[in-house]
């Protein structure tokens, strides 16, 4: 039975089991094959546990679990096999690890999209690129373990003296670590398979996701200092962000994509907040939007007038869309690689957020957020039964309003 905020009652002896975060709903409904998943998972872990503690064990004994020391470490692997945001979040701690140990080469192992922006950091010596399947949805398992053995591969190839991988999200990024043959291993131990990781972090769920990375390598001795993210732009992508924006005239950034469908909010809101930020706070819109996405800003294109719209859909490199947003008076999107761009810029902004995950933990630094919360959130998830309930909350007079605020515009003046 459940109440009208859409969640169970819940009885009296079953309150401290209350206490624990509740799973998404859509994955409390019964299934047929959750039984079978259960036992299969309590399978695994019971043949993981002695595997695990014996590993601890003798890494205990053999004293390769303390603190971390910059002598003798010549070259260092961070594995970062994620997307634009997540990279930039990460981009604090590759610079805190090479101020650690300035003599060591720092390799990063990413993907191919983010090459362009690692190879700009001063403090990243080589670039690896990386595909792995795991961060899709809906890879198959014996590809998975098939990518995550290859890479291991490439890593003991390397002679690493030290692996850094902060992911948790999946168990294989730990058995990376596991197998991965360097000396030093740091990251956390998912699911049971980081059996072999000399520098176990203890994953703390409080806390935003750059903080978490950091106090990973503070354990260890890393210290780190400056949260700040790194995006380093050209003189030339300045000049043609300033060419590409035309005039004077103030322009808020609008971008309606984001990587995950379920976190793009509806593109016709979009449409209707920039119509009215163009008539009440007398900007121009301009419109972003990258690869595969153009279609998203179309709504938005055709509600605003001519002489106030900037339609750059499909036009910029990521470091022209970062040096636009940097000269926007603010820009407005989704919780996504674009946000955390304004973010690294250190443009104003402002981000809807949806219920994937939660703003505290994961939004953009500095950014103002618009959350609604539902009793599936969060989902970390990539599809969404409900319709986008989250995301159907956030109503545009807010978007709008938020948006006003951030201008200086006051509500009774833009009218």
């Amino acid at each position: 039975m459940e109440n009208n905020s859409g969640m169970r009652n819940v009885k009296w002896w079953e309150k401290p089991l209350a206490l624990v975060r509740r799973p998404p709903r859509h994955e409390r409904l019964p299934e047929r094959r959750k039984p079978a998943r259960r036992a299969s998972k309590l399978a695994l872990h019971a043949i993981l546990a002695p595997v695990s503690l014996a590993g601890r064990a003798i890494l205990l004994l053999a004293g390769r679990s303390g603190r971390l020391s910059p002598d003798g470490i010549r070259r260092i692997a961070f594995i970062k096999v994620d997307h634009l945001g997540d990279v930039l979040m990460a981009t604090p701690l590759m610079r805190a690890l090479k101020d650690w140990a300035p003599a060591a080469r720092l390799t990063v192992f990413a993907r191919p999209a983010v090459r362009g922006l690692l190879s700009r950091l001063s403090y990243v010596d080589a670039v690896e690129n990386c595909e792995v399947p795991w961060i899709l949805p809906g890879s198959g398992s014996w590809g998975n373990l098939r990518a995550c053995l290859g890479l291991a591969r490439r890593l003991r190839a390397g002679r690493f003296n030290l692996v850094v991988d902060l992911r948790y999200h999946n168990r294989l990024d730990s058995l990376l670590l596991s197998l991965c043959g360097a000396r030093a291993r740091l990251g956390y131990d998912a699911g049971g398979f980081g059996f072999w990781i000399t520098h176990r972090a203890p994953l703390s769920r409080a806390g935003h996701e750059i903080e978490r990375g950091a106090a990973a390598l503070r354990r260890f001795g890393v210290p780190v200092h400056n949260l700040g993210m790194d995006l380093p732009l050209f003189p030339s992508e300045e000049r043609e962000a300033l060419a590409l924006a035309g005039g004077k005239r103030p322009f808020v950034a609008i971008h309606p994509g984001a990587g995950n469908p379920v976190k793009r909010w509806m593109p016709e809101r979009f449409a209707w907040v920039g119509r009215e930020l163009a008539r009440r706070a007398r900007v121009r819109i301009a419109v972003l939007a990258g690869p595969g996405e153009e279609e998203l800003g179309g709504p938005l294109v055709r509600a605003l007038p001519r002489a106030a719209r900037v339609d750059l859909r499909g036009r910029l490199s990521v470091f022209e869309m970062a040096a636009v947003i940097r000269r926007a008076a603010l820009f407005i999107g989704n919780d996504g690689g674009p946000a955390h761009v304004a973010a690294a810029v250190k443009a104003r902004s402002l981000v809807v957020f949806s219920g994937t995950s939660v703003a505290k933990d994961w939004a953009p630094p500095g950014a103002s957020v618009i959350e609604k919360w539902v009793p599936c959130k969060p989902c970390y998830s990539s599809t969404c039964p409900y319709g986008q309930a989250c995301l159907r909350k956030a109503g545009v007079d807010e978007v709008l309003a938020g948006a006003l605020r951030l201008l200086g515009v006051s509500r009774r003046k833009s009218h």
